[in-house]
Protein backbone atom coordinates (compact mmCIF):
# COMPACT_ATOMS: atom_id res chain seq x y z
CA UNK A 1 0.00 0.00 0.00
CA UNK A 2 2.85 2.38 0.82
CA UNK A 3 4.26 1.86 -2.69
CA UNK A 4 0.86 2.63 -4.19
CA UNK A 5 0.50 5.73 -2.05
CA UNK A 6 4.00 6.84 -3.04
CA UNK A 7 3.23 6.28 -6.71
CA UNK A 8 0.00 8.25 -6.48
CA UNK A 9 1.73 11.09 -4.64
CA UNK A 10 4.50 11.17 -7.24
CA UNK A 11 1.96 11.25 -10.04
CA UNK A 12 0.05 14.07 -8.35
CA UNK A 13 3.27 16.02 -7.86
CA UNK A 14 4.24 15.50 -11.50
CA UNK A 15 0.81 16.69 -12.67
CA UNK A 16 1.04 19.75 -10.42
CA UNK A 17 4.51 20.63 -11.71
CA UNK A 18 3.38 20.05 -15.27
CA UNK A 19 0.37 22.32 -14.82
CA UNK A 20 2.51 25.04 -13.25
CA UNK A 21 5.01 24.80 -16.10
CA UNK A 22 2.19 25.01 -18.64
CA UNK A 23 0.88 28.17 -16.96
CA UNK A 24 4.33 29.74 -17.22
CA UNK A 25 4.66 29.06 -20.95
CA UNK A 26 5.42 31.96 -23.24
CA UNK A 27 3.64 32.14 -26.61
CA UNK A 28 6.33 33.15 -29.11
CA UNK A 29 5.28 34.97 -32.30
CA UNK A 30 7.91 35.67 -34.97
CA UNK A 31 7.20 38.96 -36.77
CA UNK A 32 8.80 40.97 -39.55
CA UNK A 33 8.90 44.20 -37.53
CA UNK A 34 8.15 45.36 -33.99
CA UNK A 35 5.77 48.08 -32.79
CA UNK A 36 7.58 51.37 -32.29
CA UNK A 37 5.02 52.95 -29.93
CA UNK A 38 2.51 50.89 -27.95
CA UNK A 39 -0.16 53.57 -27.55
CA UNK A 40 -2.65 53.12 -30.41
CA UNK A 41 -2.39 56.86 -31.04
CA UNK A 42 1.39 56.58 -31.21
CA UNK A 43 1.54 54.69 -34.50
CA UNK A 44 -1.17 53.72 -36.96
CA UNK A 45 0.51 50.53 -38.15
CA UNK A 46 -0.13 46.81 -38.47
CA UNK A 47 2.65 46.26 -35.90
CA UNK A 48 0.82 48.33 -33.32
CA UNK A 49 -2.67 47.05 -34.14
CA UNK A 50 -1.36 43.51 -33.68
CA UNK A 51 -1.09 44.19 -29.93
CA UNK A 52 -3.95 46.68 -29.27
CA UNK A 53 -6.82 45.19 -27.20
CA UNK A 54 -4.58 42.60 -25.60
CA UNK A 55 -3.19 45.51 -23.54
CA UNK A 56 -5.45 48.58 -23.89
CA UNK A 57 -9.21 48.06 -24.06
CA UNK A 58 -12.20 49.83 -25.59
CA UNK A 59 -15.28 51.21 -23.89
CA UNK A 60 -17.34 49.11 -26.30
CA UNK A 61 -16.00 45.78 -27.54
CA UNK A 62 -16.33 44.44 -31.07
CA UNK A 63 -16.95 40.67 -31.11
CA UNK A 64 -14.89 39.31 -34.02
CA UNK A 65 -16.88 36.07 -34.09
CA UNK A 66 -20.33 37.67 -34.36
CA UNK A 67 -19.63 41.20 -35.58
CA UNK A 68 -21.75 42.52 -32.71
CA UNK A 69 -20.95 45.28 -30.23
CA UNK A 70 -20.67 44.17 -26.60
CA UNK A 71 -19.97 45.87 -23.26
CA UNK A 72 -16.30 46.53 -22.63
CA UNK A 73 -14.96 49.07 -20.15
CA UNK A 74 -18.47 50.51 -20.40
CA UNK A 75 -21.29 48.26 -19.23
CA UNK A 76 -24.05 50.30 -20.90
CA UNK A 77 -24.47 53.38 -23.10
CA UNK A 78 -27.27 55.50 -24.50
CA UNK A 79 -27.82 58.67 -26.53
CA UNK A 80 -29.32 61.37 -24.31
CA UNK A 81 -29.62 63.77 -27.23
CA UNK A 82 -28.57 63.83 -30.88
CA UNK A 83 -24.94 64.66 -30.11
CA UNK A 84 -24.35 63.28 -26.58
CA UNK A 85 -23.69 59.70 -25.56
CA UNK A 86 -23.65 58.73 -21.90
CA UNK A 87 -21.73 55.64 -20.81
CA UNK A 88 -21.62 53.71 -17.53
CA UNK A 89 -18.02 52.76 -16.73
CA UNK A 90 -17.44 49.27 -15.40
CA UNK A 91 -16.67 49.14 -11.69
CA UNK A 92 -13.84 47.22 -10.03
CA UNK A 93 -11.54 47.44 -13.06
CA UNK A 94 -7.83 47.73 -12.25
CA UNK A 95 -5.10 49.31 -14.33
CA UNK A 96 -1.87 47.38 -14.79
CA UNK A 97 -0.25 49.59 -12.12
CA UNK A 98 -2.90 48.57 -9.57
CA UNK A 99 -4.92 51.79 -9.65
CA UNK A 100 -8.69 51.88 -10.21
CA UNK A 101 -9.97 52.62 -13.71
CA UNK A 102 -12.64 55.33 -13.53
CA UNK A 103 -14.45 57.89 -15.64
CA UNK A 104 -11.52 60.26 -15.10
CA UNK A 105 -9.28 57.95 -17.14
CA UNK A 106 -11.68 58.22 -20.07
CA UNK A 107 -11.95 62.01 -19.84
CA UNK A 108 -8.18 62.51 -19.62
CA UNK A 109 -7.21 60.01 -22.32
CA UNK A 110 -9.67 61.50 -24.82
CA UNK A 111 -8.92 65.01 -23.58
CA UNK A 112 -6.31 67.61 -24.58
CA UNK A 113 -3.44 65.96 -22.69
CA UNK A 114 -3.36 63.05 -25.14
CA UNK A 115 -5.79 63.64 -27.99
CA UNK A 116 -8.37 66.41 -28.18
CA UNK A 117 -6.24 69.49 -28.92
CA UNK A 118 -4.07 70.69 -31.76
CA UNK A 119 -0.55 69.67 -30.84
CA UNK A 120 -1.62 66.89 -28.48
CA UNK A 121 0.65 63.89 -29.15
CA UNK A 122 -2.14 61.61 -30.38
CA UNK A 123 -4.17 64.20 -32.25
CA UNK A 124 -2.63 63.99 -35.72
CA UNK A 125 -3.01 60.23 -35.98
CA UNK A 126 -6.36 59.78 -34.24
CA UNK A 127 -8.40 62.72 -35.48
CA UNK A 128 -9.53 60.99 -38.68
CA UNK A 129 -10.89 58.17 -36.48
CA UNK A 130 -12.43 60.27 -33.69
CA UNK A 131 -12.67 63.67 -35.34
CA UNK A 132 -16.32 64.35 -34.50
CA UNK A 133 -15.71 64.13 -30.74
CA UNK A 134 -15.59 67.60 -29.23
CA UNK A 135 -15.71 66.90 -25.51
CA UNK A 136 -15.47 64.02 -23.03
CA UNK A 137 -16.70 64.74 -19.52
CA UNK A 138 -16.64 62.61 -16.39
CA UNK A 139 -20.01 63.38 -14.79
CA UNK A 140 -19.40 60.94 -11.94
CA UNK A 141 -16.83 58.40 -10.82
CA UNK A 142 -18.31 55.87 -13.23
CA UNK A 143 -20.27 57.97 -15.72
CA UNK A 144 -18.98 59.68 -18.85
CA UNK A 145 -20.58 61.87 -21.48
CA UNK A 146 -19.10 62.06 -24.99
CA UNK A 147 -20.24 64.93 -27.19
CA UNK A 148 -19.82 65.27 -30.94
CA UNK A 149 -19.98 68.36 -33.13
CA UNK A 150 -22.92 66.88 -35.06
CA UNK A 151 -24.91 63.65 -35.02
CA UNK A 152 -22.57 60.76 -35.78
CA UNK A 153 -24.07 57.58 -37.26
CA UNK A 154 -20.92 55.63 -36.36
CA UNK A 155 -20.10 56.78 -32.83
CA UNK A 156 -20.53 53.31 -31.32
CA UNK A 157 -18.27 51.76 -33.97
CA UNK A 158 -15.63 54.44 -33.46
CA UNK A 159 -15.49 53.72 -29.73
CA UNK A 160 -15.30 49.97 -30.39
CA UNK A 161 -12.54 50.20 -32.99
CA UNK A 162 -8.90 51.13 -33.46
CA UNK A 163 -7.99 54.43 -31.72
CA UNK A 164 -10.97 53.96 -29.38
CA UNK A 165 -8.83 52.19 -26.75
CA UNK A 166 -8.52 53.90 -23.37
CA UNK A 167 -5.23 53.70 -21.41
CA UNK A 168 -4.84 54.72 -17.76
CA UNK A 169 -4.47 58.43 -17.01
CA UNK A 170 -2.29 58.44 -13.88
CA UNK A 171 0.30 56.21 -15.53
CA UNK A 172 0.21 58.43 -18.61
CA UNK A 173 0.92 61.50 -16.49
CA UNK A 174 3.71 59.70 -14.62
CA UNK A 175 5.48 58.60 -17.82
CA UNK A 176 6.79 62.11 -18.32
CA UNK A 177 7.14 61.98 -22.10
CA UNK A 178 5.31 60.58 -25.10
CA UNK A 179 8.29 58.44 -26.10
CA UNK A 180 8.65 56.87 -22.63
CA UNK A 181 4.91 56.28 -22.54
CA UNK A 182 5.14 54.48 -25.87
CA UNK A 183 7.44 51.86 -24.34
CA UNK A 184 5.50 51.43 -21.08
CA UNK A 185 1.80 51.88 -21.89
CA UNK A 186 -0.52 51.00 -19.00
CA UNK A 187 -4.00 49.74 -19.77
CA UNK A 188 -6.60 47.41 -18.31
CA UNK A 189 -6.29 44.46 -20.70
CA UNK A 190 -5.44 40.84 -19.92
CA UNK A 191 -1.76 41.48 -20.75
CA UNK A 192 0.62 44.19 -19.60
CA UNK A 193 3.89 45.45 -21.08
CA UNK A 194 6.72 43.42 -19.56
CA UNK A 195 9.96 43.84 -21.54
CA UNK A 196 10.81 46.00 -24.56
CA UNK A 197 14.09 45.30 -26.36
CA UNK A 198 13.98 47.34 -29.56
CA UNK A 199 15.46 45.43 -32.46
CA UNK A 200 14.96 42.13 -30.63
CA UNK A 201 11.58 41.48 -28.99
CA UNK A 202 8.65 42.85 -26.99
CA UNK A 203 7.13 40.69 -24.25
CA UNK A 204 3.70 41.05 -22.65
CA UNK A 205 2.89 39.29 -19.36
CA UNK A 206 -0.55 38.16 -18.19
CA UNK A 207 -2.14 40.67 -15.80
CA UNK A 208 -3.27 38.82 -12.67
CA UNK A 209 -5.63 41.63 -11.70
CA UNK A 210 -7.61 41.49 -14.95
CA UNK A 211 -11.36 42.03 -14.49
CA UNK A 212 -12.42 39.52 -17.15
CA UNK A 213 -11.63 35.93 -18.05
CA UNK A 214 -7.93 35.13 -17.73
CA UNK A 215 -5.94 34.34 -20.91
CA UNK A 216 -4.49 30.91 -21.69
CA UNK A 217 -0.90 32.18 -21.93
CA UNK A 218 1.15 33.52 -19.06
CA UNK A 219 2.91 35.77 -21.58
CA UNK A 220 3.37 36.33 -25.29
CA UNK A 221 6.48 37.58 -27.06
CA UNK A 222 6.77 39.30 -30.43
CA UNK A 223 10.22 38.32 -31.68
CA UNK A 224 11.83 40.15 -34.59
CA UNK A 225 12.69 37.71 -37.39
CA UNK A 226 12.74 39.69 -40.67
CA UNK A 227 13.66 36.83 -43.01
CA UNK A 228 10.76 34.64 -44.11
CA UNK A 229 12.90 31.50 -44.41
CA UNK A 230 14.09 31.93 -40.82
CA UNK A 231 10.52 32.34 -39.56
CA UNK A 232 9.39 29.22 -41.38
CA UNK A 233 12.39 27.20 -40.16
CA UNK A 234 11.77 28.34 -36.58
CA UNK A 235 8.11 27.38 -36.80
CA UNK A 236 8.90 23.90 -38.10
CA UNK A 237 11.57 23.42 -35.43
CA UNK A 238 9.14 24.39 -32.67
CA UNK A 239 11.01 27.57 -31.76
CA UNK A 240 7.99 29.73 -32.64
CA UNK A 241 4.31 29.03 -31.99
CA UNK A 242 3.06 31.46 -34.67
CA UNK A 243 4.76 33.31 -37.53
CA UNK A 244 3.37 36.28 -39.46
CA UNK A 245 3.49 37.53 -43.09
CA UNK A 246 3.66 34.24 -44.98
CA UNK A 247 3.32 34.28 -48.76
CA UNK A 248 1.86 31.34 -50.69
CA UNK A 249 5.29 30.36 -52.05
CA UNK A 250 6.20 29.52 -48.44
CA UNK A 251 3.06 27.50 -47.74
CA UNK A 252 4.38 24.15 -49.01
CA UNK A 253 6.89 23.30 -46.25
CA UNK A 254 4.39 24.37 -43.60
CA UNK A 255 1.49 22.42 -45.08
CA UNK A 256 3.75 19.38 -45.55
CA UNK A 257 4.56 19.36 -41.85
CA UNK A 258 2.61 17.18 -39.45
CA UNK A 259 3.09 19.79 -36.72
CA UNK A 260 2.24 23.08 -38.46
CA UNK A 261 -0.43 24.68 -40.64
CA UNK A 262 -1.34 27.90 -42.47
CA UNK A 263 -4.25 30.05 -41.27
CA UNK A 264 -5.63 33.47 -42.14
CA UNK A 265 -6.75 35.13 -45.36
CA UNK A 266 -8.06 38.48 -46.63
CA UNK A 267 -8.75 41.05 -43.93
CA UNK A 268 -10.69 44.33 -43.80
CA UNK A 269 -7.94 46.17 -45.60
CA UNK A 270 -6.94 46.93 -49.17
CA UNK A 271 -3.36 46.90 -50.39
CA UNK A 272 -2.95 50.14 -52.31
CA UNK A 273 -0.57 52.67 -53.83
CA UNK A 274 -0.28 56.38 -53.13
CA UNK A 275 0.74 58.91 -55.80
CA UNK A 276 2.30 62.10 -54.47
CA UNK A 277 0.58 64.79 -56.52
CA UNK A 278 3.34 67.28 -55.63
CA UNK A 279 5.66 65.38 -57.96
CA UNK A 280 5.91 67.39 -61.23
CA UNK A 281 4.81 64.43 -63.36
CA UNK A 282 2.15 63.06 -61.00
CA UNK A 283 0.41 66.40 -60.53
CA UNK A 284 -1.43 65.65 -63.80
CA UNK A 285 -4.44 63.42 -63.04
CA UNK A 286 -4.21 61.93 -66.55
CA UNK A 287 -0.80 60.45 -65.72
CA UNK A 288 -2.15 59.00 -62.47
CA UNK A 289 -5.14 57.51 -64.29
CA UNK A 290 -2.79 56.06 -66.90
CA UNK A 291 -0.73 54.37 -64.19
CA UNK A 292 -3.93 52.78 -62.85
CA UNK A 293 -5.12 51.58 -66.28
CA UNK A 294 -1.75 49.91 -66.87
CA UNK A 295 -2.15 47.61 -63.86
CA UNK A 296 -3.43 44.08 -64.26
CA UNK A 297 -4.60 43.64 -60.69
CA UNK A 298 -5.79 40.08 -61.04
CA UNK A 299 -2.41 39.03 -62.40
CA UNK A 300 -0.73 40.50 -59.30
CA UNK A 301 -3.16 38.84 -56.90
CA UNK A 302 -2.77 35.51 -58.69
CA UNK A 303 1.02 35.73 -58.93
CA UNK A 304 1.74 36.87 -55.38
CA UNK A 305 -1.09 35.19 -53.50
CA UNK A 306 -1.95 32.18 -55.68
CA UNK A 307 -5.49 33.54 -56.27
CA UNK A 308 -6.19 33.49 -52.51
CA UNK A 309 -7.25 37.13 -52.32
CA UNK A 310 -9.71 39.11 -54.48
CA UNK A 311 -9.42 42.38 -56.36
CA UNK A 312 -11.84 44.90 -54.81
CA UNK A 313 -14.59 46.72 -56.66
CA UNK A 314 -13.09 50.13 -56.02
CA UNK A 315 -11.80 51.29 -52.66
CA UNK A 316 -14.56 49.59 -50.69
CA UNK A 317 -15.28 46.17 -49.22
CA UNK A 318 -18.26 43.85 -49.02
CA UNK A 319 -18.16 44.04 -45.22
CA UNK A 320 -19.70 47.52 -45.56
CA UNK A 321 -23.10 45.87 -45.99
CA UNK A 322 -25.67 48.30 -47.35
CA UNK A 323 -22.95 50.94 -47.70
CA UNK A 324 -21.19 48.80 -50.31
CA UNK A 325 -21.91 50.39 -53.71
CA UNK A 326 -22.53 47.30 -55.83
CA UNK A 327 -22.90 49.17 -59.13
CA UNK A 328 -19.64 51.11 -58.82
CA UNK A 329 -17.46 50.77 -61.93
CA UNK A 330 -13.87 50.15 -60.84
CA UNK A 331 -10.81 50.97 -62.95
CA UNK A 332 -9.95 48.03 -65.17
CA UNK A 333 -6.87 46.91 -67.10
CA UNK A 334 -6.68 48.96 -70.32
CA UNK A 335 -3.08 49.60 -71.48
CA UNK A 336 -4.23 51.18 -74.77
CA UNK A 337 -6.25 53.80 -72.92
CA UNK A 338 -3.25 54.33 -70.60
CA UNK A 339 -1.02 55.17 -73.57
CA UNK A 340 -3.63 57.60 -74.91
CA UNK A 341 -3.84 59.47 -71.60
CA UNK A 342 -0.06 59.68 -71.36
CA UNK A 343 0.07 61.19 -74.84
CA UNK A 344 -2.67 63.70 -73.96
CA UNK A 345 -0.73 64.67 -70.82
CA UNK A 346 2.43 65.23 -72.88
CA UNK A 347 4.43 62.70 -70.89
CA UNK A 348 7.98 62.52 -72.28
CA UNK A 349 9.44 59.61 -70.34
CA UNK A 350 10.43 61.45 -67.17
CA UNK A 351 11.49 59.34 -64.21
CA UNK A 352 9.02 58.65 -61.39
CA UNK A 353 10.48 57.21 -58.16
CA UNK A 354 8.71 54.31 -56.42
CA UNK A 355 9.90 53.91 -52.83
CA UNK A 356 9.13 50.71 -50.96
CA UNK A 357 10.29 48.56 -48.04
CA UNK A 358 11.60 45.02 -47.92
CA UNK A 359 8.34 43.08 -47.58
CA UNK A 360 6.72 45.07 -44.79
CA UNK A 361 3.68 43.98 -46.78
CA UNK A 362 3.73 40.38 -47.90
CA UNK A 363 5.20 40.25 -51.41
CA UNK A 364 6.00 43.97 -51.39
CA UNK A 365 9.26 43.63 -53.31
CA UNK A 366 7.83 41.28 -55.92
CA UNK A 367 4.76 43.47 -56.36
CA UNK A 368 6.92 46.55 -56.96
CA UNK A 369 8.91 44.70 -59.61
CA UNK A 370 5.76 43.51 -61.39
CA UNK A 371 4.26 47.00 -61.34
CA UNK A 372 7.42 48.52 -62.77
CA UNK A 373 7.22 46.16 -65.75
CA UNK A 374 3.51 46.86 -66.29
CA UNK A 375 4.19 50.59 -66.34
CA UNK A 376 7.19 50.11 -68.60
CA UNK A 377 4.93 48.29 -71.06
CA UNK A 378 2.89 51.49 -71.58
CA UNK A 379 5.97 53.72 -71.70
CA UNK A 380 6.22 54.97 -68.09
CA UNK A 381 9.70 55.24 -66.60
CA UNK A 382 9.44 54.17 -62.95
CA UNK A 383 12.59 53.87 -60.85
CA UNK A 384 12.44 51.40 -57.94
CA UNK A 385 14.02 52.66 -54.71
CA UNK A 386 14.25 50.17 -51.83
CA UNK A 387 14.53 52.20 -48.61
CA UNK A 388 14.99 51.38 -44.93
CA UNK A 389 12.07 53.07 -43.16
CA UNK A 390 8.74 54.86 -43.58
CA UNK A 391 10.24 58.31 -43.15
CA UNK A 392 12.32 57.68 -46.26
CA UNK A 393 9.26 56.37 -48.11
CA UNK A 394 7.31 59.60 -47.64
CA UNK A 395 10.22 62.06 -47.77
CA UNK A 396 9.86 65.08 -50.06
CA UNK A 397 10.33 64.26 -53.70
CA UNK A 398 8.61 60.93 -53.40
CA UNK A 399 6.48 59.71 -56.26
CA UNK A 400 4.81 56.35 -55.67
CA UNK A 401 4.58 54.53 -52.35
CA UNK A 402 2.73 51.63 -50.72
CA UNK A 403 -0.07 51.72 -48.18
CA UNK A 404 -2.73 49.51 -46.65
CA UNK A 405 -6.21 51.03 -46.51
CA UNK A 406 -7.73 49.37 -43.47
CA UNK A 407 -11.46 49.54 -42.74
CA UNK A 408 -11.14 49.84 -38.98
CA UNK A 409 -14.90 50.00 -38.90
CA UNK A 410 -16.83 48.56 -41.86
CA UNK A 411 -18.03 51.73 -43.54
CA UNK A 412 -16.68 54.25 -46.10
CA UNK A 413 -16.02 56.61 -43.19
CA UNK A 414 -13.78 53.97 -41.69
CA UNK A 415 -11.68 53.50 -44.81
CA UNK A 416 -12.05 55.73 -47.90
CA UNK A 417 -12.86 59.06 -46.26
CA UNK A 418 -10.78 58.41 -43.14
CA UNK A 419 -7.65 58.20 -45.27
CA UNK A 420 -8.32 60.61 -48.15
CA UNK A 421 -10.83 63.11 -46.76
CA UNK A 422 -10.32 66.28 -44.76
CA UNK A 423 -7.97 65.59 -41.85
CA UNK A 424 -7.06 62.16 -43.21
CA UNK A 425 -3.61 60.65 -43.54
CA UNK A 426 -3.00 61.49 -47.21
CA UNK A 427 -4.07 65.18 -47.07
CA UNK A 428 -2.13 65.55 -43.80
CA UNK A 429 0.98 64.33 -45.58
CA UNK A 430 0.10 66.80 -48.39
CA UNK A 431 0.31 64.02 -50.96
CA UNK A 432 -3.18 64.73 -52.34
CA UNK A 433 -6.37 66.57 -51.44
CA UNK A 434 -9.64 67.44 -53.13
CA UNK A 435 -12.31 69.96 -52.16
CA UNK A 436 -14.88 67.91 -54.10
CA UNK A 437 -13.92 64.79 -52.19
CA UNK A 438 -14.08 66.66 -48.86
CA UNK A 439 -17.59 67.83 -49.75
CA UNK A 440 -18.86 64.23 -49.57
CA UNK A 441 -18.35 64.26 -45.80
CA UNK A 442 -21.71 65.90 -45.08
CA UNK A 443 -23.57 63.14 -46.91
CA UNK A 444 -21.47 60.39 -45.35
CA UNK A 445 -22.32 61.72 -41.89
CA UNK A 446 -26.05 61.95 -42.63
CA UNK A 447 -28.44 59.82 -40.59
CA UNK A 448 -30.34 59.13 -43.83
CA UNK A 449 -29.08 55.94 -45.47
CA UNK A 450 -29.86 56.99 -49.05
CA UNK A 451 -27.92 60.23 -48.58
CA UNK A 452 -25.01 58.27 -47.16
CA UNK A 453 -25.03 55.87 -50.12
CA UNK A 454 -25.12 58.74 -52.65
CA UNK A 455 -22.15 60.39 -50.95
CA UNK A 456 -20.21 57.12 -50.90
CA UNK A 457 -20.88 56.65 -54.63
CA UNK A 458 -19.65 60.18 -55.36
CA UNK A 459 -16.48 59.68 -53.27
CA UNK A 460 -15.66 56.46 -55.12
CA UNK A 461 -16.02 58.19 -58.51
CA UNK A 462 -13.74 61.06 -57.46
CA UNK A 463 -11.15 58.55 -56.28
CA UNK A 464 -11.20 56.93 -59.75
CA UNK A 465 -11.13 60.16 -61.79
CA UNK A 466 -8.66 62.21 -59.74
CA UNK A 467 -6.78 59.31 -58.21
CA UNK A 468 -4.60 59.80 -55.13
CA UNK A 469 -3.39 56.27 -55.86
CA UNK A 470 -5.07 52.98 -56.53
CA UNK A 471 -6.20 49.73 -54.98
CA UNK A 472 -4.41 46.52 -55.93
CA UNK A 473 -6.11 43.70 -54.01
CA UNK A 474 -7.62 42.95 -50.64
CA UNK A 475 -4.82 42.60 -48.13
CA UNK A 476 -4.43 39.02 -46.92
CA UNK A 477 -2.68 38.11 -43.70
CA UNK A 478 -1.44 34.54 -43.66
CA UNK A 479 0.11 33.03 -40.56
CA UNK A 480 1.93 29.81 -39.94
CA UNK A 481 1.18 28.18 -36.59
CA UNK A 482 1.86 25.02 -34.68
CA UNK A 483 -1.15 22.70 -34.77
CA UNK A 484 -0.98 22.51 -30.98
CA UNK A 485 -1.93 26.21 -30.86
CA UNK A 486 -5.70 26.70 -30.74
CA UNK A 487 -5.97 30.20 -32.15
CA UNK A 488 -7.96 31.69 -35.01
CA UNK A 489 -6.99 34.72 -37.07
CA UNK A 490 -9.73 37.35 -37.52
CA UNK A 491 -10.43 39.81 -40.33
CA UNK A 492 -8.11 42.54 -38.97
CA UNK A 493 -4.41 42.85 -38.17
CA UNK A 494 -5.19 42.35 -34.45
CA UNK A 495 -3.82 39.09 -33.05
CA UNK A 496 -6.32 38.21 -30.33
CA UNK A 497 -4.63 36.37 -27.47
CA UNK A 498 -7.40 37.11 -24.98
CA UNK A 499 -9.52 34.32 -23.49
CA UNK A 500 -11.56 32.98 -26.39
CA UNK A 501 -9.01 34.20 -28.94
CA UNK A 502 -6.20 31.91 -27.82
CA UNK A 503 -7.62 28.78 -26.21
CA UNK A 504 -4.55 26.61 -25.76
CA UNK A 505 -1.00 26.08 -27.00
Amino acid sequence: MSIIRFGCAALALALTIGAAQAQQRDLVVAVTSLPKHLDPMGANSNDNERVSQNVVENLIMYDFATGKLEPGLATAWRMIDATTMELDIRRDVKCHNGEDFTADDVAVMFGPARYNAEGAPGHAIARSFLGLITDVEATGAHTVRIRTRQPDPLLELRLASWMGQVPCADAYRAAGSWDRWGQSVVGTGPFKVDTVKQGQFVRFAAFDGYWGEKPAARSFTLKLVPETAARVAGLLAGEFHIITEIAPDQFRPIEASAAAEVVGGPIRSIRALVYDSRHPILKDARVRRALNLAIDRKLIADAIFASRTPVPQGLQQASFGDMFIADHVATGYDPARARTLLAEAGYKGGEIPYRYLKDYYTGEVATAQILQQMWKAVGVNVKLELVDNFNQVIADGGGISNISNAAYYPDPLGQLFRLYGRGGLIPTRKQWSSADFDATEAGLLSLDKSERQAAARRALVIYENDPPGTYLHELPMFYGKRKSVTWMANDTAFMDFRAGGLRSF
